[in-house]
């Protein structure tokens, strides 16, 4: 790693259905589904988002990230459209401390 890159910390995020989920529907399928998508393909072309998605029930969402510290983490998904509109609801961010990964090989 070089540069800034070795100043990033690996985060979990875990969102839950907020008070405006409508049951029954798929995320792609809720209100503000374009503006979310916009908000984390741009965080994902920058590198940010390493991966995310729901579980198969939509029971929670998970998204793997790469940022500086937990603040900046929570500062950037407060602008997210299904945070905003109340569609997620963020109940966690942990660091993760990744000891296995395929990305890493060869480093």
């Amino acid at each position: 790693m070089k540069g800034t890159d070795c100043l990033k910390k690996t985060f979990v995020i875990i969102f839950t259905p907020g008070a405006n989920w409508i049951v029954g529907k798929t995320s792609r399928e809720q209100p503000y589904w374009t503006e979310h998508a916009a908000f984390m393909d741009a965080l994902f072309e920058n590198g940010i988002v390493i991966m995310g998605g729901p579980f198969a029930d939509y029971s929670s969402i998970i998204i793997v990230l790469e940022s500086s510290d937990e603040g900046e983490v929570r500062d950037l998904f407060r602008h997210d459209p299904f945070v905003v509109q109340r569609i997620l609801h963020l109940s966690s961010v942990h660091e993760w401390l990744v000891f296995l990964d395929t990305r890493k090989k060869g480093e």
